[in-house]
């Protein structure tokens, strides 16, 4: 065997390597974070560079950006171009966040050896560039040791702020060394006079960038003299404008200990400029430059102490009509409880009169019981020849009685003859009720001690206490959730329940207030009509955390909200802000993170997304393209992006809460054709059931097609025109068949799980966080809770 000598291990990526793939990572990352509208912006400004037929194939940010690149307009090493454009659309949050931090802090600029400034023997007018609107302007920079970028920066800026132009007008052309370094810049040539000037009367904002002469186009090139202002901290007297402690230094003096750099970036600030001119015109009138720098120091301060008074007086009118509003609302509130505790006291005064007359006539209606019952029982007593209660009185027990027997007991007619009864007529008027009633009971009672009207234990001749026979179905049904605790293939929702159960789940319902019928742990409520907790075509159903359900009124043009017990709480109109209170008709609704609604709809012109509170403030929305077909809605919880279905385009559309459109997912062959209901589960997919190919599509958070499961029939996993669709907390997708009457759960890989058999076509869907489903019945106009 022949050995290998082993030769040097070569590199497999090199610096330039990473430093390349950096650069392509930069690139895309701002061409994601651009949207289709700047995205389009950036294509215009480059109409110039790329035609506009070719320009039109470039779909993504990237595209144009490698575009440039092939045009030598932008590299690796200079992004000025990116950069003007990034600035132009009003995107310096990419300049700060993406494209600084790629270019290393000490990038080198290569300097041009041929840079030759014009030649100042020719007149003003006649250079190569005299007829252009720009002029150059040649800067020797005097204790700069070589050129990077950040030094380029400052220098560029500090020129734009000197004079009055845009840091985009200043434009570097070149620049080399030598004991100083000559910089070449081009600007605006109205921009240049006020240079000229600054360098005519050495200005110290030219002195502290360290310009040593500034040449205009072919003009003299002008020396600046070499003298900073200082502040020296010992001799600042306030008592005349001269000796404020203003005075010059020339490089042999030592700065005193007061002079930091802050103090010479003071000359660069936004209030220098306005007083240019007034120093100018002093120093004209023989005024020593130093004694300007006094004044202009003086009223700088002037300045700031008043714009500090403005803004205090502005601070405290701020702080004063919150408080007057603090107080307005205060007042209104209390006037409120006054209102509301008088109208509490007026009810209570009522009540507790209605209390006495109450008491009054159950205390009457007992003495008249009392004393009915005494009668009563004193007449049954007589009738039926029982002894009384207390015994016999004396004349019925053969005692005579004090005072002797009466006339009619001694045999004597007593005067004025016998009474009617004793004669056995019937008295004028006939037998009174009392005396009627009791006989009758007593000869009833005494024919059938135990009741001859029914057995005993019978109701209006109904047996409560029969066992009904009812058939019950083989299979269990339990309470529907969106759990995996279902004991077979298949569950049959909403059978009939035998009737004891019947009645006791209706007893408990109609005594929590539900508008609707409890069977078997089945709630159903709702039905058609346009009355509080009634539903015209109910379409879209979310569950809060608080166990609070919404639902698209859609033929009411409202959201009603209902307990999980089938309650009616509340309802709002779906009003469309900036309309002028005009409703749209609600599609779909879901909840976002912070707990509030938001809901997608149609009126007349257009389409609408709303964010509403949960108790039916509008709070802000944004408009849709007018579409045919109903939207679906839903929110991505971990970017807090507003997911809408687009059935015309096949597509749904990501959007930022402001209306601001992120990205649009598609199928890549273009199979999704009408999508209807979304949602988005735990790892950030994206899952469509889409009603006209009958399947379900699933994306990933980018919007990358993953797979699809379902598909036209009426066995296990196939559907039919399938509607609402949502996960639960084990990740299960739960899809509503409309057309096979079901509801169908599969895994997260879209895997056939079980179906659970209901009777009528569901619409939406919603699982709760207490493992609650949630169905609409479009046609039905009713909400069944499992």
């Amino acid at each position: 065997m022949t050995s290998r000598m082993a030769g040097p291990v070569r590199e497999r990526v090199t610096d330039a390597d990473r430093r390349h793939f950096d650069f392509v990572q930069t690139l895309l990352r701002i061409s994601d974070e651009l949207t289709e509208e700047e995205t389009a912006n950036v294509k215009l400004f480059c109409l110039h560079l790329i035609p506009k037929g070719q320009a039109a194939q470039l779909r993504r940010a990237v595209d144009v950006f490698q575009k440039l690149m092939e045009l030598d307009k932008i590299d690796q090493e200079n992004l000025d171009f990116l950069k003007e454009i990034l600035e132009r659309i009003g995107r310096q949050d990419l300049i700060q966040n993406v494209l600084r931090r790629f270019q290393p802090p000490d990038r080198e600029i290569p300097e041009n050896p041929e840079l030759q400034p014009e030649n100042p023997e020719m007149q003003p007018g006649t250079s190569q560039e005299g007829g252009s609107a720009e002029g150059n302007a040649y800067l020797v920079v005097h204790g700069e040791v070589r050129m990077i970028q950040e030094n380029l920066d400052r220098l560029r800026n500090r020129l734009a702020t000197l004079s009055g132009t845009r840091r985009s007008q200043v434009k570097f052309r070149g620049y080399k060394k030598h004991k100083s370094i000559l910089v070449h810049f081009s600007m605006p040539r109205e921009n240049t006079a006020v240079l000229r000037h600054m360098a005519d009367h050495s200005d110290p904002r030219l002195v502290y960038m360290g310009v040593k002469s500034l040449q205009i186009d072919a003009e003299v090139p002008i020396k600046v003299q070499q003298e900073e202002p200082v502040y020296d901290v010992k001799r600042q007297h306030p008592v005349d404008d001269i000796e404020v402690g203003c005075g010059t230094r020339t490089k042999h003096q030592r700065a005193p200990q007061g002079w930091t750099r802050l103090s010479a970036l003071n000359l660069f600030s936004d209030a220098l400029p306005l007083h240019l001119q007034a120093a100018a015109s002093l120093e004209y009138q023989g005024f020593s430059y130093s004694l300007v720098r006094a004044l202009v120091q003086k009223d700088r301060l002037r300045e700031h102490q008043m714009r500090q008074a403005i803004q205090n007086l502005r601070n405290a009118e701020v702080d004063s009509n919150t408080l007057r509003q603090k107080a307005e609302v205060d007042s209104n509130t209390i006037m409120a409880l006054r209102s509301k505790l008088k109208i509490t006291e007026n009810r209570l005064k009522e009540a507790l009169e209605t209390i006495e007359v109450l008491e009054e006539n159950l205390q009457q209606a007992q003495e008249y019981a009392e004393k009915a019952t005494k009668q009563v029982t004193s007449h049954v007593t007589e009738y039926r020849g029982e002894k009384p209660p207390g015994g016999w009185p004396q004349e019925y027990r053969g005692e005579k009685p004090p005072g002797g027997w009466p006339q009619e007991y001694r045999g004597e007619k007593p005067p004025g003859g016998w009474p009617q009864e004793y004669r056995g007529e019937k008295p004028p008027g006939g037998w009174s009720k009392e005396v009627e009633k009791a006989d009758v009971e007593s000869q009833t009672h005494l024919a059938d001690p135990f009741g001859t009207t029914g057995i005993p234990g019978d109701v209006g001749g109904d047996k409560v206490g029969a066992d009904p026979t009812v058939k019950e179905e083989d299979g269990k049904t339990p309470r529907q959730d969106s759990g995996s605790g279902f004991q077979g293939k298949e569950v049959v929702l909403g059978t009939e329940a035998p009737e004891q159960e019947r009645h006791t789940a209706g007893t408990k319902v109609a005594a929590s207030g539900s508008t609707g019928d409890e069977k078997q742990g089945v709630i159903t409520f709702g039905g058609e009509g346009s009355g509080p907790g009634k539903f015209y075509f109910p379409r879209g159903v979310v569950v809060s955390p608080s166990n609070e359900i919404f639902v698209a009124d859609g033929g009411n043009r409202r959201v009603q909200v209902h307990s999980t017990e089938g309650v009616y709480l509340r309802h709002f109109p779906t009003v469309v802000p900036g309309t002028g209170d005009k409703d749209m008709e609600p599609h779909d609704v879901c909840m976002d993170g912070n707990g509030t609604l938001w809901v997608v709809g149609s009126e007349v012109t257009a389409d609408h997304v709303v964010q509403y509170s949960t108790d039916g403030t509008a709070m802000a929305g944004f408009d849709l393209k007018n579409s045919y077909h109903y939207r679906g809605i839903t929110v991505d919880m971990r970017t807090n992006h507003i997911l809408v279905s687009d059935a015309d385009q096949g597509a749904v559309h990501v959007f930022r809460p402001d209306g601001c459109l992120v990205r649009t997912v598609r199928h890549p062959q273009g199979e999704m054709k009408r999508p209807r209901c979304i949602t988005v589960d735990g790892e950030g997919n994206i899952l469509v059931s889409d009603w006209d190919n009958h399947c379900v599509y699933v994306y990933d958070e980018s919007g990358k097609f993953l797979f699809q499961f379902g598909g036209w029939g009426s066995g296990e996993g196939q559907l039919k025109w399938p509607r609402g669709i949502c996960t639960d907390s084990s990740g299960h997708i739960i899809v509503a068949d409309f057309g096979n009457k079901r509801v169908q759960i599969f895994t997260r890989h879209g895997e056939y799980v079980r179906t659970v058999r209901i009777e009528f076509q569901p619409e939406g869907l919603a699982v709760g966080p207490e493992g609650q489903l949630v169905v609409t019945n479009y046609w039905g106009g009713t909400v069944v809770i499992y």
